[in-house]
């Protein structure tokens, strides 16, 4: 009957076939029927899918599940944990069993528990303790980085921690100047260190490696020369660093062959899945320092996991004494500590002003709304335009012809661009974004009305897929190439007429791609906001759905919003916007728990 019903559910599209697949394989493994470890195993490989890391029974035992059309019951808790603890293949943590059940009742395909241990337990071992520090000369040094900072500098204060743990997160939202601040932190630790540190800087995707390099190089032009000698600019993907291997999905560089690095800064982190975490701390010596950067309330890792946000937690940080008194003396802040014990929050800093929206600004104020959930606020929020924002609701039959006036005003440059880096950089101040792939106002419909407007308007000539001033988003790595998931390139014939795919170099410049060698890329007149991560763009036209869906959330809708940096468009059609906030991303794992020593946010995984 179990396997009759979990056929039924991968055919109405409830599971996946590999969820029932993964099921059928362990219950063979176990050698003799189990429903309850059918419905287990099924569950558990659909919540991976989803991107939890492991499946709460407690959130399922009990339950109708495979509502409404053909619903049958979970075991209860006591039931189910026995019968899969009996199955043989289903093991307690330290087991060689492909599933582990722990303590706390959360079920795990055994390659994500193991995952999670190693990054648990290697970010509890680095979060501990304190680092010698020659406090007069690095007070001395963090007045000349940060001149005239106030009591309370929260940039200050983060280079101070940095000084002082071996592993420290820097959060904040975009403008709050994280990147300006580990410039600075870069200055100081290798002046403590004489210059010797060998230093890694990287990002989870290309684009985010080049605006890491670029903003780090911009940071450098704002210190004395030469504490700013000291700082490198030379940024990678983390997959680079890590020396992936194609051809087996594999990395050079593992616990046998480590890194060579003192001190690693990865920027965009909360677009790090779990198993890419796991990789990298097994690879970087216990020795080196790591710091992380990224917005705890952005959208999480397409992938598995929320692993940004189980290391921020969720509430207001407070240090512990012992901190507090060091980053005293090192600052000349007066903070008052928190308790007795050090804890993870010794290596968590916010950095909470924004020096890029400012407090008349409508994208900061509409952004702080939405982060804090504030439906009132955003129900009632002006509809005005203001310098850097306009919310539009422009009817749904008037839709198409309002998209389509914006799209001709916000690309036209790029056609009328002299060359392939003009283009480039003309592109780099307008982009649509979208929260649906599909529809009208999702990617693929607003790329062909892009199309469409443009051979119309003469733009373009022809009906191939191949035009002068056709954007490019890459979604696949090339190595051979250097081209990586994220980057942009325009297409624009080179002197002879022949038409290339241009990429923009890091140190400045375009180079040509020949169009067959290209890796698997889409149109990128509009994109997802998950695409624009790591991205920024002078202005933004940010189209929300015309219904509604669960995809819209608050992460999804901060991240949209805050990838504008002079104007943004907000078309919000359907009045969307205020309900969308109340839906949040919340991926099960216990990462949080182990690291913070109590439980993270119970969920109930969708039927």
């Amino acid at each position: 009957m179990m396997r009759t019903l979990l056929q039924t559910a991968v055919a109405e599209g409830q599971l996946r076939a590999i969820d029932l697949h993964a099921a059928l394989f362990l219950e063979e493994l176990a050698g003799c029927p189990s429903p309850s470890l059918l419905l287990a195993a099924a569950l558990t490989s659909r919540a991976v899918g989803e991107g939890h890391i492991c499946l709460p029974l407690a959130a399922v035992a009990g339950q109708p599940v495979f509502t409404p059309l053909h619903p049958v019951e979970a075991p209860s808790l006591e039931k189910w944990r026995a019968q899969l603890l009996a199955s043989g293949v289903v093991g307690i943590p330290g087991g060689p069993e492909p599933l582990i059940l722990d303590d706390r009742d959360r079920l795990y395909l055994a390659r994500y528990h193991a995952h999670e241990s190693l990054i648990a337990e290697d970010l509890g071992r680095r979060s501990r303790g304190l680092l010698p520090v020659d406090e007069t000369r690095a007070a001395a040094l963090l007045a000349r980085l940060f001149p005239g900072s106030g009591d309370r500098d929260d940039q200050k204060l983060a280079a101070a921690v940095a000084a002082l743990k071996r592993f420290v997160v820097i959060s904040g939202g975009p403008g709050t100047g994280k990147t300006h601040t580990v410039a600075r932190i870069l200055a100081l630790l290798q002046a403590l260190a004489g210059g010797r540190l060998r230093i890694g800087l990287a990002a989870p995707t290309g684009r985010a490696a080049a605006r890491l390099q670029e903003s780090i190089s911009l940071a450098r032009r704002t210190m004395p020369p030469d504490l700013a000698a000291l700082v490198p600019e030379q940024a990678g993907t983390l997959h680079r660093l890590l020396g992936l291997m194609p051809e087996s999905g594999r990395f050079r560089r593992h616990r046998e062959n480590p890194l060579h690095l003192d001190l690693l800064i990865i920027d965009e982190a909360s677009m790090i899945d779990v198993p890419l975490m796991a990789a990298l701390l097994e690879a970087l010596p216990p020795s080196a320092r790591l710091l992380l950067l990224g917005d705890r309330d952005q959208l999480t890792s397409v992938e598995a996991g929320s692993l940004f946000g189980d290391i921020c937690g969720g509430g207001e940080l407070s240090w512990s004494a012992a901190l507090s008194r060091r980053v005293n003396r090192l600052t000349g802040s007066t903070l008052a500590g928190g308790g007795g014990e050090e804890s993870i929050a010794d290596s968590l800093i916010m950095l909470r002003t924004s020096y890029r929206f400012g407090a008349e600004g409508g994208i900061g104020a509409l952004a702080g709304l939405v982060k804090a959930g504030d439906q009132e606020g955003l129900a009632g929020f002006p509809l005005r335009e203001r310098d850097d924002l306009l919310i539009a609701r422009p009817e749904p039959d008037r839709f198409r012809g309002w998209l389509a006036d914006h799209l001709l005003a916000g690309f036209a440059p790029c056609f009328a661009a002299a060359g392939p880096e003009a283009a480039l950089a003309a592109l780099g101040k307008f982009r649509v974004l979208c929260a649906l792939r599909e529809g009208p106002a999702g990617v693929a419909g607003v790329n062909a009305l892009a199309e469409q407007v443009f051979r119309r308007n003469g733009l373009f000539a022809g009906s191939g897929p191949w035009y002068r001033g056709r954007p490019l988003l890459i979604r696949r790595n090339h190595y051979g190439l250097q081209l990586f998931n994220g980057d942009t390139g325009i297409v624009w014939p080179d002197d002879e007429g022949r038409l290339h795919a241009w990429f923009p170099r890091v140190e400045g410049g375009v180079w040509p791609v020949a169009l067959s060698m290209l890796p698997a890329h889409d149109t990128a007149y509009a994109i997802t906001v998950h695409q624009a991560q790591g991205s920024e763009f002078s202005d933004v036209l940010f189209l929300l759905p015309l219904r509604d869906t669960r995809i819209l959330c608050r992460e999804l809708l901060y991240t949209g919003l805050t990838r504008a940096r002079r104007k943004l468009t907000l078309a919000d059609p359907a009045s969307l916007l205020a309900g969308g906030v109340s839906r949040r991303v919340v991926r099960y794992s216990g990462l949080t728990g182990r690291l913070w020593g109590e439980e993270g946010e119970e969920i109930t995984l969708p039927t």
